[in-house]
């Protein structure tokens, strides 16, 4: 995979992990804890799932992309 693949898969795992945790509030406003501790669970599994799927294929096959997406969060808070 060319890199500009790579940083588009690094780009959908972070755009589908903030719209993941975006969810978390709704979630905890309207579910009881219990339920809203398991769904919490549920999102925390899905995250990990897009990292690994994405991310991490990503940043194996060009490890210069975890310099990459360190520099962007520190100089813009996000990726």
């Amino acid at each position: 995979m060319d890199i500009e693949l790579a940083r588009a898969m690094a780009r959908t795992a972070f755009d589908a992990n903030r719209s993941l945790q975006a969810i978390l509030p709704q979630l905890k406003a309207g579910l009881s804890e219990a339920d809203y501790r398991a769904c919490a669970h549920d999102v925390a599994v899905a995250i990990d799932q897009v990292n690994t799927a994405l991310l991490a294929r990503a940043v194996a096959v060009h490890p210069v992309l975890e310099t990459e997406i360190e520099t962007a969060i520190r100089e813009h808070g996000r990726y």
